[in-house]
């Protein structure tokens, strides 16, 4: 498939598994402090957004230690996470 802004959005929109793991592969882009403080602090355009960083980060922990965000999780951030399209493409063409 070639990726691109309506295909990555459009498989956000269709698939909660796909949201899970979008939102766990931008919380990688974080930096380490960031992840810590679940905040954003480092202006280097990657990452979570300020005004995104605290819950996504808390939803990204949550994933990483359960292995699933709830509905309700998904549903929150299924309206937050296609605003990353970029990063995610990105990742997808490093094979991450």
């Amino acid at each position: 498939m070639d990726w691109n802004k309506e295909n990555i959005q459009a498989l956000l929109e269709t698939s909660d598994k796909a949201v899970a793991r979008a939102v766990y592969r931008v919380y990688l882009n974080q930096t380490e402090s960031e992840k810590m403080v679940e905040n954003t602090h480092v202006n280097n355009g990657i990452g979570f957004t300020g005004a995104d960083a605290g819950y996504l980060t808390s939803l990204a922990k949550f994933y990483e230690k359960r292995g699933y965000l709830t509905q309700k999780q998904t549903d929150y951030a299924r309206r937050k996470v296609k605003k990353y399209w970029r990063q995610l493409l990105a990742a997808i063409k490093e094979g991450k």
